[in-house]
Order: structure tokens, then C-alpha cells, then sequence
């Protein structure tokens, strides 16, 4: 029987200490073993192997004994050390602390649009939305994009997420005015059909102009059977689509509001996103699939509502009646217009037609505000530019005014070209009401506080003529 060799091991368990020596082969000559010449290679092979086996030890962080790293050197490991978990807990900590656990309130929003305006982008989603209730206050049909599931938003409209117009595109690529619609509902109500023939001729000149249906509209009056089953196929050529289905035409819809932001952002190149990475627009309208990918076996929508946080396939196209809303309970006419309650100065901001033609009167309050706003005004541009008995127009050589007469304006004195006193509003601007703990910048939870919930010091008692 021939004499065994005996190899130095290659297990990973082992450290790599040196590489083998020539003198660790036991082979005897003779007896049929193996000869140097394949013993060797094979050696060479083992030893690679166990380096390659130290090296992947040592990427993963585990450092051998004899080859400590030195002070400074970069390590890679995937290792937390105890120093970064306490900073990410610190850290935590002081964003629950400081950021406020409440949602943005109404008050905050009415302060922000009074101080900074509307954005461009839902400035042209909220007039759009205007002229759908114009329309549905005009024919007595109301369409709605309407969740069929309850909302996920505590305090969502459960009636509707989007009021639809003319102006409003479907999943095919075509705005309503493309599809079938019905000209108006049989069950409407008396006033609003009075409204409606006296109105008629001044609203197809400057109501809606440009977006009127250029396709076959019925002209019969539609019953709320009619109207429960209607679909309003689109009408252009070449189109397939048999059903209006509203699909969310703007990133404001579904929460992505910082895409309009962007410095080359384009309204006509975005689309809602299918789970399959496509926007609606590659879809067939009528099969639902995307005609880019063959694995998409229907559009399946990648984002959410922003209204009730409900995914697009949880949605419906809805058309009725101003009877049948009125019989469930929802807001007609004045009521279903955009920013309904709201004061006047706000809807003046952001709708272009605030009053929808002279349908929704302001109330008296913020007419009188407006009156005397202009009327003071007025008053100042008069006796800023009518001239006086005592003074003449100034020349180049009449030198510039006494200083006495400039001190005497400052300091509110008697002067013929002194502006009215600006008086500060008597409500609190929302946002600057909220007090913060010098120890610790705990917003206080009640204004009645007298120390802080978080830290426990006394809060400070502010002057009573401050706000």
C-alpha cells in the first residue's frame, strides 16, 4: 500500500500563519506516491484558497490577530456601535419635541393664503373644480369622482374627492367635453332651472367658453335611472373608450405636489403611475392594459388619493341629479362650489370667478370691509394728489420739503398728505401664537400652561399688551 502524504489543513477556521513549506511533505520515495510535481500545485491551489477565504473574513469586519488595524484606519463592517444608536435615539427624541403633533388647521391655511397667496398650480386646480360646479349648478348634473370604500382620512369628504367639468381629462386622454354627456336632469329643482333659462344665453358666451362639448350631447332631460347608468363614451375618432373614467390629472391629486415645483416640470407630460411603471397614457382605455410591458395585466394605480388615502381603483365616476343629492344630504348649487364658507377676500385670491357670475353674493360683512378698504384709499390717493392753496407744484429749484413737516408726518401729526393709521388686525396671526419653551422648545399644549410638560420649568408670563 502505497505511503500517505500529509498536507498542511485549509480550513477557514485556522489562521493563515505562513505560507507551506517545501519541508512539511512527508512523501517517501518510491511505493507508487504521488510526485512532487502534482503535489505541489495542489499546495498552491490550497493556499490561495485560504487567502481568498481571510481576505472575505476581513471585509466582513472580523480582523485577524496578527493583523490589527491601527488608530485612524477605515474598516468596513456592518457593525452599529453603541455611539450611533444613542445619537439616532437623541435625535428622535428632539424631533418629536420640536415638530408640532398637530396637523396644519384651518386658521393656519386662511393666514398662510392671506399672507403668501395660492400657489399657480392649485390655483388652476381649484378653478377648474370651480367651473364644474358652475356647470352642475347650470344643468342640475352633478359628476363626482367619489371613493366607494370609507375614507382612511379621519375628516375626509365622504361625498366626493374631485367635482368634474368640461375641463377635466378621463383615463382615455380626452376631456369630458370629448364624451357624451347629459344636457340636464328632469330632477332639478324649480329655482335652479329659472336660473338656468335666464342665465342661458349670457352663460354660453363667457361661462365656459372654449369647453363646451364639441360632441354629441343629449338635449333631452336625463332621469336619475338614466343618470345612474350613464357612462359618457368618448367621441373622438380613433378612440376606444366607452366609459368617462376620471383619473387624477395633476400631481396635487395624489400628494406629489413638489413635482410642479420643478424647473422643468411639464403638465402635459405627467400621468398618474401604474404599478407596472407606466402612466396611464400608455394604457389601452379599453382594456385597461399597458401597451409597453406585457407582464401589466391592468392598470393598477401606484399612488393614493390625497383626499381619503384610498388607491384609484376604489374610486368611481359618479353622475347625478340635484334631487338625489339634495335627498342624501349633500351640498347643491352655492354649496358645491369650491372654498363654500369661506370668507370673500380668500375666494377672491385663488378663483378667478369667485362669484360664478353673479350667482353666489358676497356676504354683507366683507362688503362692507371691501367699501371701506376702498373708500380709505380712495381718500388717501385724493388727498395724497389734490393740490393746496398753500402749496404749489414744486420745480427742480423748489428744494425738497421741511424737514418739520417730514418729521411732523412720521410722527403721525397733522399733515394734508398723512396716510390713515395702519391698525393691527384684532385676530392673532395663527402661527406666531405658538410658544415655545426656552429650556427645551416644547410648544406648550394649552395657553393656560404655567409650566412646561416636558421639562417641568416655570413658563414665563408675558406683558399683557403683547400678543
Amino acid at each position: 500500500m502505497p505511503p500517505k502524504a500529509t498536507l498542511p489543513s485549509c480550513s477557514p477556521s485556522r489562521a493563515v500563519a505562513t505560507r507551506p513549506q517545501r519541508s512539511s511533505l512527508m512523501v517517501r520515495a518510491g511505493g507508487g506516491g504521488a510526485p512532487p510535481s502534482v503535489v505541489q500545485p495542489s499546495l498552491a491551489r490550497c493556499s490561495l484558497t485560504t487567502a481568498k477565504k481571510a481576505a472575505s473574513t476581513r471585509d466582513g469586519g472580523t480582523l485577524f490577530s496578527g493583523g490589527a488595524p491601527t488608530y485612524g484606519e477605515i474598516v468596513e463592517s456592518d457593525m452599529v456601535h453603541d455611539e450611533i444608536r444613542e445619537l439616532s435615539t437623541q435625535v428622535k427624541s428632539m424631533i418629536a419635541q420640536h415638530l408640532p403633533r398637530d396637523g396644519t388647521s384651518k386658521e393656519q391655511v386662511m393666514w398662510g393664503v392671506r399672507q403668501f397667496g395660492p400657489s399657480k398650480e392649485s390655483r388652476r386646480v381649484l378653478n377648474k373644480e370651480n367651473d364644474a360646479a358652475r356647470l352642475a349648478w347650470e344643468t342640475g348634473v352633478y359628476c363626482v369622482w367619489r371613493c366607494r370604500e370609507k375614507p382612511r382620512l379621519s375628516g375626509a369628504n365622504g361625498d366626493f374627492c374631485c367635482r368634474i367639468g368640461y375641463r377635466h381629462v378621463c383615463f382615455c386622454g380626452h376631456p369630458l367635453a370629448a364624451h357624451t354627456t347629459p344636457a340636464r336632469a328632469a330632477n332639478s329643482s324649480a329655482a335652479a332651472q329659472a336660473s338656468r333659462g335666464r342665465d342661458g344665453e349670457a352663460v354660453g358666451n363667457d361661462g365656459d367658453k372654449g369647453h363646451a362639448p364639441s360632441c354629441g350631447s343629449s338635449t333631452a332631460p336625463a332621469t336619475d335611472a338614466q343618470l345612474a347608468q350613464w357612462k359618457g363614451r368618448c367621441e373622438e375618432v380613433g378612440c376606444s373608450c366607452a366609459r368617462y373614467r376620471y383619473v387624477p390629472n395633476t400631481p396635487l391629486e395624489i400628494g406629489e405636489g413638489w413635482l410642479t415645483r420643478r424647473a422643468n416640470w411639464k403638465a402635459s407630460e405627467w400621468s398618474a403611475k401604474c404599478r407596472c411603471g407606466h402612466g396611464h397614457k400608455v394604457h389601452d382605455p379599453k382594456s385597461m392594459r399597458c401597451k409597453s410591458c406585457g407582464g401589466c395585466s391592468g392598470f393598477t394605480s401606484a399612488f393614493l388619493c390625497v383626499v381619503c388615502d384610498l388607491p384609484w381603483e376604489a374610486h368611481d365616476t359618479v353622475w347625478e341629479s340635484e334631487g338625489m343629492r339634495v335627498g342624501d344630504g349633500h351640498p347643491v348649487c352655492e354649496a358645491y362650489a369650491p372654498l363654500a364658507g369661506i370668507d370673500g377676500d380668500v375666494r377672491e385670491a385663488v378663483l378667478t370667478d369667485a362669484t360664478m357670475g353673479g350667482r353666489i353674493e358676497p356676504s354683507a360683512t366683507y362688503l362692507a370691509l371691501k367699501q371701506r378698504s376702498s373708500g380709505s384709499c380712495a381718500l388717501a390717493d385724493t388727498t395724497m394728489t389734490a393740490p393746496t392753496a398753500s402749496s404749489a407744484p414744486r420745480s427742480i429749484a423748489g428744494g425738497r420739503p421741511s424737514s418739520t413737516a417730514a418729521a411732523k408726518n412720521r410722527e403721525g401729526g397733522s399733515s394734508a398728505g398723512a396716510l390713515p393709521a395702519i391698525t393691527a388686525s384684532p385676530a392673532a396671526d395663527p402661527i406666531l401664537d405658538a410658544e415655545y419653551c426656552r429650556f427645551c422648545a416644547t410648544v406648550y399644549k394649552r395657553p393656560e400652561s404655567k409650566f412646561c410638560a416636558q421639562c417641568g420649568q416655570p413658563r414665563p408670563q408675558r406683558p399683557a399688551n403683547l400678543r
